[in-house]
């Protein structure tokens, strides 16, 4: 069974059952929500363990690659209820950016941590709590670049590398998948501007160790965290944060 649910295909649909029926109540707010100010879907890791253990295992040890299948779970499970109901266009609409957020991880030392993450913990999925010491001003963040192959006519897309500080690299061959191989190096930007780019909101802030949960003697360490979307002016300095 791991080795099929570890198969992106076989575990975006487990995804996707596991939303709509654990999460039937989240979808229906983001279809309904007319203002755009409901663009998260919040997942309870212990149902998700109870849903399917070995999903929620690959979603802790390999965030950066299951997450995302989570998302696209997310857009299918919206236009599955969609097609179910009756009302017009205008009142239920499909959030193409809803992004999944997973809360309530186990009450484990190794998930749960009151000490900042060493680098041993690099893509790995944990919950930490601080207290905001500092808050970065919102600013736009340009999350990845279409562009078009000369050659094939395909398109294709570059994400920003956030850990290289949001930057784009320059793709040095046509990446658009399929069964031939194109090894053009010549393409250009998408056409439109809207197609070509897609910028959303983003907030560096700084957390510390909580100083009572500390051993006698210990300075307390900082790490900055880099809030995106609907996370953006939610806290402050002063909150404590997990």
């Amino acid at each position: 069974m791991s080795d099929q649910i570890s198969n992106t295909t076989v575990a975006q649909g487990a995804m996707q059952m596991f939303l709509e029926e654990y999460c039937a109540v989240g979808i229906q707010a983001l279809l309904f929500d007319t203002d755009d100010e409901v663009m998260s879907l919040h997942i309870d890791m212990h149902e998700l363990l109870e849903f399917n253990h070995e999903l929620a295992m690959l979603l802790l040890e390999s965030p950066s690659k299951f997450l995302p299948l989570f998302n696209i779970a997310c857009l299918a499970a919206q236009r599955s209820l969609k097609q179910q109901t009756t009302v017009s266009d205008s009142i239920c609409t499909v959030k193409e950016d809803a992004q999944v957020r997973v809360t309530h991880l186990p009450n484990h030392p190794t998930l749960q941590r009151t000490r900042i993450p060493g680098s041993e913990d690099v893509g790995r999925l944990l919950s930490i709590s601080g207290t905001v010491i500092r808050t970065g001003l919102v600013k736009m963040m340009e999350t990845h670049r279409v562009y078009s192959c000369t050659k094939c006519r395909g398109v294709f897309s570059v994400n920003a590398e956030v850990e290289q500080y949001n930057y784009i690299p320059k793709p040095v061959r046509c990446l658009v998948p399929g069964p031939d191989f194109c090894n053009s190096t010549a393409f250009v930007p998408a056409d439109s501007a809207e197609d070509s780019q897609r910028c959303v909101d983003y907030q560096e802030i700084k957390i510390q160790e909580q100083v009572g949960r500390l051993t006698l003697g210990t300075i307390p360490r900082a790490i900055v965290v880099v809030l995106e979307r609907d996370l953006v002016d939610k806290a402050k300095s002063g909150d404590s944060v997990t």
